[in-house]
């Protein structure tokens, strides 16, 4: 989405008017420039007005200029210019795109991106979102062409995952990996690696609610590892499953064959292991704190799942 952009609210007893929603790259704290009009007027009335926690702006800075003294009961509003703070040092960022209510919004950023990097990939979403639905073969790779951001100085390399939603349709949703320039060179320098994490990750994620802070979260610290230290997450095949103390392995094994399920709940995944619930619970501890398995709640209950290490 582009500035400017114009909209108009209905201004509250004490002088304000609400941003929408819609414009999801502002956010509380903010600093916006622009402009209030009358519905029916074209005189302007300039503002720089930082936006509170209820999304609200003070706009009674305009009353001595309306013959009445008094707001209409709606008024026009063009932001301009969004000012947000601004990270120093950055050089990474993993930033997540997915549908909510009919549209795609950021569900994720490892930092909040500065405004005129969030303007980009709203747009790229959106242009991407907008082809894929309109391509009958819907036939796309996972890691799409990277760009480069010549205002912010920062590489963005996009990678494009097809999950299911509730009703079983494949729905996009779309990663942006953000670099400096010595951390694009990194991402070049490791592309075997962060190629197997992401092919990881897509062979695990069949759900479009896992696609969720807990778990990108943990895809950008393991990315991050990669990048500085070129240390890969320590994966675990068959033969290391096996390898596990016994009551841990047993529970590997049950919960990797219910993955595809959406995890067991601890009551039956005890029962299957045929082990004390404190037992169970005790080597859980371990294995969640390992990264190897992930435990969650839904409705609850308590689930179990294998994360994409194994």
């Amino acid at each position: 989405m582009k500035l400017p952009v114009t909209f108009e609210s209905t201004v509250t007893s004490s002088n304000r008017v609400t941003i929408p929603t819609w414009l999801t790259f502002i956010d509380s704290g903010d600093l916006l420039e622009g402009y209030v009009q009358l519905i029916d007027k074209d005189d302007s009335y300039p503002f720089s007005k930082k936006l509170s926690s209820s999304r609200h702006i003070t706009v009674g800075h305009i009353k001595p200029f309306i013959s009445s003294k008094v707001l209409p009961s709606r008024l026009r509003i063009t932001i301009e210019k969004v000012h947000k703070p601004v990270s120093e040092g950055l050089d990474f960022n993993l930033v997540g795109y997915k549908e909510a209510n009919g549209g795609y919004t950021m569900n994720f950023s490892t930092i909040k991106p500065e405004a005129s990097t969030q303007f980009h990939l709203d747009t790229f979403t959106e242009n991407f979102v907008n082809i894929y639905f309109e391509d009958e073969n819907k036939a796309v790779n996972k890691f799409l062409e990277p760009f480069y951001l010549d205002d912010v100085k920062m590489w963005v390399k996009p990678v494009f995952l097809p999950l299911f939603d509730e009703m079983g349709a494949k729905v996009p949703v779309v990663l942006f990996m953000v670099f400096s320039q010595d951390y694009y060179q990194k991402f070049n320098d490791n592309t075997v690696k962060i190629d197997t994490l992401i092919q990881r990750l897509t062979n695990w994620i069949f759900d479009i609610h896992d696609f969720n802070i807990s778990t990108l979260s943990r895809l950008s610290s393991q990315l991050q590892l990669i990048l500085e230290k070129q240390k890969e997450p320590e994966y675990l095949d068959m033969m290391s499953i096996l390898s596990l103390p016994p009551l841990q392995r047993e529970i590997v094994l049950v919960v990797l064959k219910e993955h595809r399920n959406g995890g067991i709940p601890i009551d039956s995944l005890t029962s299957q292991v045929r082990a004390s619930k404190q037992n169970v619970e005790n080597e859980l501890d371990e294995l969640v704190k390992c990264g190897i398995l992930r435990k969650f709640e839904d409705e609850k209950t308590t689930i179990i799942d294998s994360l994409w290490i194994l």
